[in-house]
């Protein structure tokens, strides 16, 4: 299984400063984004060099949707040309909706009801962000500051399970 990022995800460990933690990661669990999130990242004000410097010397897999391919023809309808914005969410949808081996990791309520709507096929399809950084802690070791700083950056009402979860973890370093 590979983790398909949408931006915002990506955004949280940049704003927490734990993006070299979230490439750690990718070492030892599969993540990737789409072409077009990598090209969202590079226009994204005040990260975007940052980001893309980070990400191409990441171990984070960029998918490219191939011209005329199935996953093209999703991404097609579900991004009209006059839309500017959300290309990438749309490549994400596009790529989870044809290969069973990803789950969207997304956080926007918007791509997250169209990805619901479109991710038909059986098994988990489609994440959110605290399910993420769980499932990052138990899976590559993920640290308890990044926890911290991430979910901190994150907009969302925490999960019933996450404070019992958390307060079950190891402190985080420093205190």
């Amino acid at each position: 299984m590979t983790y398909l990022l949408d931006n915002n995800v990506i955004q949280y460990f940049l704003h927490a400063r734990h993006e070299t933690e979230l490439a750690e990661a990718a070492k030892r669990c599969s993540l990737a984004v789409a072409d077009e999130v990598r090209s969202e990242l590079t226009q994204t004000p005040n990260t975007g060099k940052r980001a893309c410097a980070w990400l191409d010397a990441s171990p984070i897999i960029v998918l490219p949707i191939e011209v005329g391919s199935p996953e093209d023809a999703t991404f097609t309808q579900l991004t009209p040309l006059t839309a500017l914005k959300n290309h990438g969410e749309g490549a994400s949808i596009a790529l989870a909706a044809h290969r069973d081996d990803l789950v969207f990791v997304a956080n926007d309520k918007n791509a997250m009801w169209r990805a619901l709507a479109e991710l038909h096929r059986p098994g988990e399809r489609m994440i959110g962000v605290p399910v993420f950084l769980r499932r990052l802690r138990d899976a590559a070791g993920l640290s308890t500051d990044a926890l911290d700083d991430v979910i901190a950056c994150w907009n969302g009402k925490r999960p019933t399970w996450w404070a019992d979860w958390r307060a079950a973890l190891a402190p985080a370093q420093g205190t």
